[in-house]
């Protein structure tokens, strides 16, 4: 079959003249090239086409010669001429003054020995394409010019022989305005005809659909029954018109070819009545791949004696199984329905509080209605050109949403009463005296109730008492106020004002205040350090030696806290530390491991017996 291929190349031209409308021709190359069928809509059809294959005749077993070369490159010229004839529905489009885009594709199927040889028939391609477009470019041109020609060059490679090609394949690559090519390789026999199919899904944008779990009966026992599948071709628009959920389908790869394939299951079927018709986004014509096995012959009879089969989807996020499809037939042929999954047109709007796939969640929805209130925009009447306007409500946008926490339970300060002015007080452009008061204020009252041992509010809004679920108080108050420390420095550079919410609340935490441009330093690797469980008991001790040094604190006079980390170490060398001091407390260390500066000294009496000098003494 390898030799066959040097000497009898087919070439498969494509001609579409609209979306839908889609025409192809097949031309053999030989010592004189044929064209086997026209544009006609008589010869668009199987019978046809494969009538005219019959009389090609069988391969000759000449070896591989240049006059080959030639018969290729003759055949490219005459399927690019047969582009230049105009189909009947260009012809319709030319009589009604229609303005008509003509381009086509031509699929050649030979062995390309190397890249030499296929950069000379891509040469002779565009050389023809320039001629043609020169002889047709007046208007007593009587074919039409090329606007744009697709190669697709399928080599194949015989049994035992190797090609060394460094083309990459399947990738569009752009000789000229008027002129693309891609490659692929592929090995002569079964290989190739499953790559024209393929070439056919993605040319012809269709999409394979696997139905599993068919009950059929066998022929030697009627009494019994095995599932079987069937692989269906369609438009691949059944696939997309889920309505956002086409990325969830479990595609898989169909066994001995290179496409991929969606398994839906054989669900329990019912009759086709006008009754029983579901609301579906889509319907398209289906044909089997196989349309002479016994399962297809068997699906099909099924459904064209007037019923439907729902099929089943599992969905890749979830795993859970939703009926996404139906079969069944309208006069005489056979429908793929996609069903509408998610909500219909026709029902309500879904709820503000249900997440995705109708959970319900508990998302803030009065403040996140607030927030939409106070940044609502308005037109400008100022110079159409200035974007001051779009750059200040960005920022302000981007200050609001900073930190803003979409569910109760995802936050514990958001919920507590005692915040609310001071949210209200930094969420303004300008702070008054008054309002940084206040803010001081909410601060000292919730060091207050950190005092008296209050419990916060839980994930519902519900207080959560010290030793019930929702652990100890100092491990709340932990994150409730780095909590605060972020919202507080999230609104800390709109105005001095609001600088001053931030120091007061670092002063009261016994916090350096870290500049701007070093942010992303130390105070990152402390807030890094409290996430280590061995530090937690140590840091809220720590923690509560602070609050005793705050205004409202019983004894003024209290010992001086040290900083958790006043010599600027980093975070690898504090947990380093820390875990060498606890490992010291455990055991006796070696001496050999001994960090004291000096090398011990081992084997002490060997050395007393192999050294001269050490006997003497």
């Amino acid at each position: 079959m390898g030799h066959s291929l040097h000497s009898r190349v087919i070439l498969l031209n494509l001609m579409y003249s609209g979306p839908e409308d889609k025409n192809i021709r097949f031309v053999v190359a030989r010592h004189n090239p044929e064209i086997l069928n026209g544009w006609q809509d008589e010869h668009q059809n199987c019978n046809s086409i494969m009538t005219a294959l019959a009389g090609v005749g069988r391969p000759s077993d000449r070896k591989y010669t240049g006059n080959v070369a030639r018969y290729i490159v003759d055949g490219i010229e005459l399927a690019l001429e047969s582009l230049c004839e105009p189909t009947p529905r260009q012809t319709e489009l030319l009589e009604n003054n229609s303005q008509v885009i003509n381009r086509g594709r031509l699929i050649v199927i030979t062995t390309v020995v190397d890249d030499v040889y296929r950069r000379n028939l891509l040469s002779a391609a565009q050389e023809k394409i320039m001629k043609i477009n020169q002889e047709n470019s007046g208007c007593d041109g009587e074919g039409l010019a090329l606007n744009h020609v697709e190669l697709v060059l399928v080599h194949t490679t015989p049994t035992g022989i190797e090609y060394r090609l460094r083309t990459e394949q399947d990738n569009v690559e752009n000789i000229s305005p008027f002129l693309s090519t891609l490659f692929y390789s592929v090995l002569a026999g079964p290989g190739l005809s499953m790559k024209l199919l393929y070439l056919c899904l993605k040319h012809y944008d269709l999409a394979s659909t696997t139905v599993t779990g068919i009950p059929m009966k066998e022929e030697q026992n009627a009494s019994s029954s095995a599932n079987y599948d069937v692989e269906l071709f369609h438009e691949a628009a059944s696939h997309r018109r889920l309505l956002g959920d086409f990325a969830d389908m479990i595609m898989a790869a169909s066994e001995g070819s290179e496409y991929q394939t969606c398994k839906l299951k054989w669900c329990t079927p019912r009759g086709s009545s006008a009754n029983e018709l579901q609301h579906c986004s889509g319907t398209f014509r289906i044909t089997p791949t196989e349309v002479n096995s016994r399962q297809s012959s068997c699906l099909t009879n099924f459904l064209l004696s007037g019923r439907s089969v729902m099929l089943e989807m599992q969905r890749r996020s979830t795993g859970v199984k939703t009926i996404s499809h139906m079969l069944t037939s309208h006069g005489g042929e056979i429908f793929i329905h996609t069903l509408s999954s998610n909500r219909s047109e026709l029902e309500e709007p879904p709820s503000i509080s249900e997440g995705p796939g109708g959970r319900v969640t508990d998302y803030r929805i009065n403040d996140l209605a607030d927030l939409i209130k106070c940044n609502q925009l308005a037109p400008c009447s100022g110079n159409p050109e200035d974007n001051s306007p779009l750059l200040r409500s960005h920022k302000r946008l981007s200050r609001f949403t900073k930190v803003l926490p979409l569910t109760i339970s995802s936050s514990t300060l958001f919920s507590m009463l005692v915040f609310k002015p001071l949210y209200a007080a930094l969420l303004k452009e300008n702070m008054l005296e008054d309002d940084l008061a206040e803010c001081r204020d909410v601060i000292f009252a919730i060091i207050s109730m950190e005092n008296r041992g209050e419990g916060l509010p839980g994930p519902f809004g519900q207080i959560v008492l010290p030793g019930k679920k929702g652990g100890k108080k100092e491990e709340q108050y932990r994150v409730m106020w780095t909590e605060l420390e972020r919202f507080v420095l999230a609104h800390s550079d709109q105005s001095p004002r609001h600088q001053a919410v931030l120091e007061c609340l670092m002063e009261v935490r016994q916090k350096p205040l870290v500049k701007k441009e070093d942010k992303v330093g130390l105070d990152v690797a402390l807030r890094e350090l409290d996430k280590f469980p061995s530090l937690s008991d140590s840091f809220d001790k720590t923690e509560g030696l602070k609050r005793s040094n705050s205004p409202h604190s019983p004894s003024p006079g209290s010992k001086k806290v040290k900083l958790l980390n006043p010599s600027g170490l980093s975070l690898l060398q504090i947990w380093r530390t820390r875990k060498e001091k606890e490992a010291s407390l455990m055991h006796r260390e070696f001496l050999g491991r001994k960090n004291f500066g000096d090398i011990a000294k081992l084997y002490l009496k060997m050395e007393s017996d192999t050294d001269p000098g050490a006997q003497k003494k």
